[in-house]
Order: C-alpha cells, then structure tokens, then sequence
C-alpha cells in the first residue's frame, strides 16, 4: 500500500485547520447573536415556580388527609434542612387498615429552595445519619391524579411514581422505608429521571422543574416482613404525591 503523498498530507492539515476556524467562529457568532436579536431565553437563571410554596413545606411539612401530624420540626441531614412529622392514622384510618400495619410514620421532605439545587445525595444523608443497615431493596410504583377542581386547569392527567421500599434498621428500630424524588409530572428515586424532565422545562419554559424528596418511615417490628406493609406504604405514597400536586406543584403545565 503506497504511502500518502504530501500533497495529500497538506490537504488533511488545511481541511482540518478550516474545521477548526469554522468551529472557533460559530462559538464567536453564538456568543455575538444575542446581542443583536436580543437575549436567549435561557440566558438568565431559571426560575422556581411555586419557590414560597416549597419553603412552606420544608417549614410547615405537609397535611396528609387521614393522618394527625403529632410534631413537626426541621433538623440537618447531611448538611441539608428536611421537615420532620409523626403522624398518627386517624380513627376512620386505623380501621381500615391491617391491624399489623404501625400506629405511628414518620414523613420527611426536603424541597428544592433554589434555582441551582439538585437531587444528589439525599437517600445518602439519610442512611449515614441513622446509622442504617438495609435490605430487602424492592421497587413499589404507584400513581396520583390531581384533584378535580385543579385538574381542569392542568390538562388533567395520572402522575405515575416509582419508589424504592426497602427494610432499614439500627440498634433502636426497625423500618419499612419508601423513598422517591416528586415532582409534577412524576416521580422516582433516581435523580437522573428528574434530570432529563428538568432539562426539557429549561428549554422551553426557561423554569425549573421543582422537586421534593420524600421518605417515609413505618416503623415495625424486628426483622418483620415488610411484604405485610406494601400496600399502606403505596396507599401513603399516593396521599402523598398528591397533596403535593395540590399544593406545591399547581398552575404547573405538563411537560
């Protein structure tokens, strides 16, 4: 096989040469543009909406409908601020859910507060700061629908959720643990799942897609059988992310 020719050899060095000028001055005429037509949309920071509301809820926590909240407060988790509630299942609840089931949840959230804050590292946080040993790691999917009289000026729609329910435990109790990152027109434990939703509400809304972390704790006994408890944590998990649609996520149009 002949070797290249330099004439050849000057051909391959030129063309990459104007590959690369071309390339230096499409970056020159995107970074010019703008000044001559006006702002890209996505050149400011994007907003949060409903930013007070998310506040409330790191503050206040949320009301769960057939659920008491005993306390509510607010304390550090790995360097982040989650509201904190015990709850306690209202009588009309407590009979119509299994007798096995816990007198008493525990619900955290950690709502996005600013335009830059992600989900990272919450379940992380959670786990080094109770100490936890896990197991028995399943996913449990459920869904939400907004309420009716919301629903019509939200393109009415099924928000569909997966979650991860696990059995965590350290020397002072034993859980039945469901955790999920929400957010309006979903859910998942996966902060990439988040990610892709956001980055299409940028693009075209030049919004945030706000989020809140949620992790619910039912306490149970030693090593049970946290199958006994799937089918409170979804019912819970639904409550949940629907009051959250109710509230923090309304005047929000699907993406």
């Amino acid at each position: 096989m002949s070797s290249p020719t330099l004439a050849q050899k000057a051909s391959k060095k030129s063309f990459a040469s104007f590959l690369v000028v071309a390339i230096l001055a499409l970056f020159v005429a995107v970074g010019a543009l703008p000044r001559y037509i006006g702002e890209w949309p996505w050149a400011n920071d994007p907003t949060v909406p409903n930013k007070s509301a998310l506040i409330a809820v790191k503050a206040q926590g949320l009301p769960i409908l057939g659920w008491q909240t005993q306390e509510q407060t607010t304390t550090k988790l790995g360097g982040q601020t989650w509201s904190i509630q015990q709850l306690t299942a209202e009588p009309e609840t407590r009979r119509a859910i299994a007798p096995e089931s816990p007198d008493d949840i525990f619900l955290l959230l950690r709502p996005q507060v600013w335009y830059a804050d992600q989900p990272e590292v919450e379940w992380v946080d959670i786990q080094g700061s109770q100490q936890w040993k896990t197991d028995n790691r399943q996913k449990l999917s459920f869904s939400a629908s907004r309420s009716a009289s919301d629903a019509a000026s939200n393109n009415a729609q099924t928000v569909p959720v997966s979650s991860d329910f696990f059995r965590a435990w350290n020397q002072n109790q034993t859980y039945a643990v469901l955790q999920w990152y929400a957010w309006p027109t979903g859910g998942s434990p996966s902060p990439a799942r988040w990610f892709w939703t956001d980055q299409i509400a940028q693009w075209q809304r030049n919004q945030r897609t706000p989020w809140v972390a949620v992790s619910l704790w039912l306490p149970i006994e030693p090593f049970s059988d946290i199958s006994l408890h799937r089918a409170m944590a979804a019912s819970l998990g639904e409550i949940v992310q629907k009051t959250l649609l109710d509230t923090v996520f309304t005047d929000l149009k699907p993406t």
